[in-house]
């Protein structure tokens, strides 16, 4: 009998993934402490919510996306990953988003480019357990 083990079953899973639509992402970038890939978070409330970026900024200069990361891991800590994900989390009044839906249907661009703005990434495993 053939015996399968778990790397060969997550080697195929993550070539299935890349294969469409994810991206690799460097384990290096995760931040332990908050269990976020800072830079990227930010990076994508940047490009994808401009105009909120700024009002933010106009706040807090250089300490926005520290503040925001901030808003963000306590948003999730008390309403949970998927409700973040779902509905934003708030900064300073300002309702920021981590990802966006598909719309029902393709009459607004401008939503259409926030789905298209989602990113999905794939990272190797984050810890190896030592026993």
């Amino acid at each position: 009998m053939n015996r399968t083990n778990e790397a060969a079953f997550e080697t195929v899973i993550e070539a299935h993934l890349l294969a469409n639509g994810y991206v690799a992402v460097d384990r290096d970038g995760f931040d332990l402490v908050q269990a976020i890939f800072p830079e990227t978070v930010l990076a994508f409330i940047r490009e994808t919510q401009p105009h909120e970026w700024a009002k933010l900024e106009a706040l807090h200069g250089e300490k926005t996306g520290q503040q925001i990361l901030g808003d963000l891991c306590r948003w999730m800590d008390a309403n949970g990953s998927l409700a973040t994900l779902r509905h934003g989390f708030k900064c300073y009044g300002r309702t920021l988003h981590v990802a966006f839906f598909k719309a029902a249907h393709e009459l607004n661009p401008e939503l259409e480019a926030r789905y298209a703005a989602n990113r999905l990434g794939l990272t190797p495993t984050l810890f190896t357990l030592g026993f």
